[in-house]
């Protein structure tokens, strides 16, 4: 009898037969677990996709998901509570609706939500994680819905059209191939759920006043989907569909109807119970002898999880049902595994790692000594700035690996975050071992690695701190092993430091610096301070040189060597840059028009903020004209970013600022910054001057650089000038435009600058320091 016939039978009542229409009814909401893992299993695949991407249509998406799944669940519960032994037909009727009501929605949100996944991502995790929750649901609704043909295809077209229009539309030949490779595998689908439909109703209408066979009919239409098999009185198999022999590590095509259980094989299946690993077939023997429910997991040789449920019949005998569970476990353990670890390292995570070395250090009987080594990688973030995150996660998967290769038996690591790893060392560790721990982790970490055809090579810092001498609890621990960090690269990096009392203090006393620094600005302690610069066509004071002070109510003045390399650390320097830009711009527009002030933008300035906006505001509000401030930036600022910096200082240029290369020859002192950059003038750093009056070469190589910028229009000013000597020296035999240093003077608060102005402004200022020298 086929599809056609069944139609015709069934068009003179426009339905199935009551108990047909009840048996399909039950068997949609039958399985209240099943339906409960597949809807876990979507919900957290949802989220950690969400998680993944951080985009928040998705979260909502997922909202509304996981909202439509309590909801389906709920009222499949409610069908179990109040759906009795014997339904009306309007009763099943009614619940058939709310299912398929239900079930579409859930389908279609899932749909939208891949169909979104795929039209705003294109991270390929993510589109596995989506495609592959998608397909899973699709085949479970062909599977478990095909008795129902309108709930099979109104789902499967409502998960279908979205992923295969986002896959299409994605953008790729790749994408677009898999789209269409997927329209012909849901009409499949669709096919498959029809030949189901059509043998089942068949078998059921050919054998419908048979009490029995009804009763295996409404047991074999909730459970078809998997492998299932029935046994009668004498434990023989009496019915076995296609997907049993295979699931229980035979081959598909076994024949077991009327077999006994010693047809199953001896070896293979696996199955644990509280009394050791058994077989498959003494399970099942126990099961029939016991007459009982059961339900249990066991292995095949080829690794699969098989899920196992036995269910005894009135009529004696009973029902297994299998159902291969190899990719939901999997999908648990990966989630366990997530929630666990480093996705990219594979490391233990913060959270689980803190779990593990607080249960090291309570031991068995109390607290336990163990040692904690804070590491911090050196010049990461250069590579990951230069090179992109790719590489810099590939080199720190490299890392990774370096370490465990490196660390002592029971050691453990994990990826605190960023480029930081913390390792514990259970026990009492020896300070000398620490030490070449350490130093082999260092040497370990500092060798080239080549990622993506770049050699690359990064150092380390370690802080070390060792339980109980330093804390008892891996908070503790962690704090002071940060503050021995801290020192470790205080000291240049690639170095490694113990955690002390006297080192603690010394941090301690950094960080009430850093606090006091943050408030600084608000009560006012920073003032500027001016050097004069020299011009020697007028030999008179032409500029001065803004630089900032910060005078501490209990400290005193302290130095900007001092207090400027805490600032860029703790990222405070932009705040203190716009200060100095607004007051250096509002204290020159009081000096004489033909007084301009130089003022130094550091290179995190280029990063963190919009210099050229910052700028313009100082100006705007202080009124002083573009040609009387001079911008003066550091080779430092040039190997951050060369083309965004130089596009910043281009901008800058055509607004009428004048810009200066500072301290020329402290960096890399490369000569191609002369001629691509924007430059007015180029500031020789002290360095250059130091030897002059007895190293030759020292003068000549001044010579050589000054000649070749004034070849290039630039004006030349030498810095840390300090005696007269060295300024004839300079005046006779080198070409520059301006000097400053102390023997014209020191830095000086802005009050004294009109005193220093009208004294010697304009009067003869180089022929009068070379008389008092």
């Amino acid at each position: 009898m086929d599809l056609k016939e069944l139609q015709q039978r069934f068009a003179e009542t426009r339905k199935l037969p009551d108990p047909v229409y009840e048996s399909v009814v039950r068997a949609l909401h039958d399985d209240m677990r099943a339906l409960f893992v597949g809807k876990l299993s979507v919900f957290l695949s949802c989220f950690v996709i969400w998680y993944r991407s951080g985009d928040p249509l998705l979260l909502t998406l997922s909202l509304l998901i996981v909202s439509a799944g309590i909801l389906r669940l709920w009222a499949t519960l409610r069908f179990h509570r109040n759906v009795g032994d014997k339904p009306t037909r309007a009763e099943l009727s009614r619940w058939e609706v709310w299912y398929n009501a239900w079930g579409a929605a859930f389908v279609a949100l899932l749909g939208l939500f891949c169909f979104t996944t795929l039209a705003r991502s294109s991270d390929s995790i993510i589109h596995l994680f989506a495609i592959s929750m998608m397909m899973a649901y699709i085949i479970g609704i062909s599977g478990r819905n095909f008795a129902s043909e309108v709930v099979v295809r109104s789902q499967v077209a409502a998960a279908s059209i979205p992923i295969s229009l986002g896959l299409l539309l994605f953008g790729d030949i790749y994408h677009a191939i898999l789209g269409l490779m997927l329209i012909p595998f849901f009409v499949a689908l669709n096919s498959i759920s029809s030949r189901l439909r059509q043998m089942l109703f068949s078998a059921v209408l050919t054998a419908m006043d048979n009490k029995t066979i009804a009763d295996r009919f409404n047991v074999a239409l909730s459970n078809v989907s998997h492998g299932m098999a029935m046994f009668d009185t004498d434990a023989n198999f009496a019915v076995v569909n296609s997907r049993f022999a295979g699931l229980c590590g035979l081959d598909e095509d076994t024949e077991l109807v009327g077999t006994e259980l010693d047809a199953l094989p001896e070896k293979g299946a696996i199955v644990e119970t509280d009394k050791g690993p058994l077989t498959l077939r003494e399970v099942l023997q126990k099961c029939l002898h016991d007459g009982k429910h059961a339900q249990f997991n066991h292995l095949l040789t080829d690794g699969r999880v098989i899920e196992a449920k036995y269910n005894p019949m009135e009529s004696e005998g009973g029902v297994l049902v299998l159902e291969d569970i190899t990719e939901r476990v999997n999908t648990e353990n990966e989630i366990r595994k997530l929630a666990s670890f480093d996705p990219l390292t594979h490391l233990p995570n913060r959270r689980f790692f803190m779990a593990e070395v607080n249960r090291i250090l309570g031991g068995v009987d109390g607290l336990d000594p163990c040692t904690v080594f804070f590491v911090d990688l050196d010049n990461f973030k250069d590579i990951n700035d230069t090179l992109g995150h790719t590489v810099g996660d590939k080199l720190l998967c490299s890392v990774a690996l370096r370490m465990r290769s490196s660390m002592p038996e029971k050691a453990m690591a994990c990826r605190f975050g960023g480029d930081e790893f913390v390792v514990v060392v259970p026990g009492r560790v020896p300070r000398k071992e620490c030490t070449e721990f350490a130093e082999r982790l260092i040497e370990e970490i500092s060798k080239p690695a080549l990622i993506d055809g770049n050699q690359l090579i990064v150092g380390a810092s370690i802080g070390i701190a060792q339980c109980p001498a330093n804390g008892n609890d891996y908070s503790q621990l962690l704090k002071v092993s940060d503050v021995a960090l801290y020192d470790a690269k205080a000291r240049g990096r690639g170095c490694y430091s113990f955690y002390t009392e006297e080192l603690g203090d010394i941090i301690r006393d950094r960080r009430h610096l850093e606090n006091d620094l943050r408030r600084a600005l608000d009560r006012n302690q920073f003032e500027l301070h001016y050097q004069p610069l020299i011009n020697l066509a007028e030999n008179r004071i032409t500029a001065f040189e803004a630089l900032v002070r910060w005078n501490h109510p209990e400290r005193g003045m302290i130095s900007p060597s001092l207090f400027i390399p805490i600032a860029e650390e703790i990222g405070f320097i932009t705040q203190i840059g716009k200060f100095v830009l607004e007051t250096a711009t509002r204290q020159c527009i009081q000096w004489p028009h033909d007084i301009s002030v130089a003022v130094n933008v550091s290179s995190l300035q280029f990063q963190q903020s919009d210099v050229c906006s910052v700028v313009g505001a100082a100006l705007a509000k202080s009124g002083l004209s573009a040609s009387r401030l001079e911008v003066e930036v550091t080779e430092s600022a040039m190997l951050e970013n060369v083309e965004e910096t130089t596009a910043t200082l281009k901008r800058l240029a055509q607004t009428g600022v004048r810009i200066s290369l500072d301290d020329f020859g402290t960096g890399f002192s490369s000569l191609s910054y002369l001629h691509t950059l924007p430059l007015d003038k180029v500031k020789i750093d002290r360095s250059f001057i130091e030897n002059i009056q007895t190293d030759e070469r020292s003068l000549v190589l001044l010579s050589g650089v000054t000649h070749l910028a004034h070849e290039l229009g630039l004006s030349i000013t030498i810095e840390g000038v300090e005696s007269a000597e060295q300024m004839e020296i300079l005046c006779s035999k080198v070409h520059v435009n301006e000097m400053q240093g102390y023997l014209f003077g020191r830095a000086i608060p802005a009050g004294d600058v009109a005193e220093l102005l009208a004294i010697g402004g304009s009067s003869d200022v180089i022929n009068d320091r070379l008389a008092v020298n």
